[in-house]
């Protein structure tokens, strides 16, 4: 049963984290996003040439991702954090405890990136 609760963790993290991130800053670099540092780092970016922007482009999830990767790998090893899921099923007090390695998790065809995440995923070939 715990792996509904795994799941819902790597869903919520999927949906709520790396793809708002990825959202984020495709407004930020497409100059939809009108704060000012926003606005500063859009100008600076259309001086790039295409290739530039592309590659920018391309590494914003590759940033994201990299970032949830430390994450989940710090919470497999800092014993003194525990992170609880609550469902009305079950509550596992230690997500650490139901999986085999939180930052493993996201990868893989079966993996949280591929099952929950709704923007783009490039895998290194």
């Amino acid at each position: 049963m715990s792996k509904n609760a795994l799941d819902f963790f790597g869903e919520a993290l999927m949906t709520k984290v790396r793809d708002e991130a990825i959202i984020h800053w495709d407004y930020v670099t497409s100059g939809r996003m009108k704060s000012e540092d926003s606005e500063q780092i859009y100008k600076q970016l259309s001086e790039f040439t295409p290739e530039q922007r592309e590659l920018f482009h391309r590494m914003i999830p590759k940033v994201v991702n990299t970032t949830l990767h430390y994450l989940l790998w710090m919470l497999e090893q800092e014993e003194a954090i525990e992170v609880a899921v609550k469902l009305d099923s079950e509550v596992v007090e230690s997500i650490r405890e139901v999986s085999d390695g939180l930052a493993g998790e996201l990868y893989t065809e079966d993996g949280w990136f591929e099952r929950f995440s709704k923007e783009r995923y490039e895998e290194l070939k």
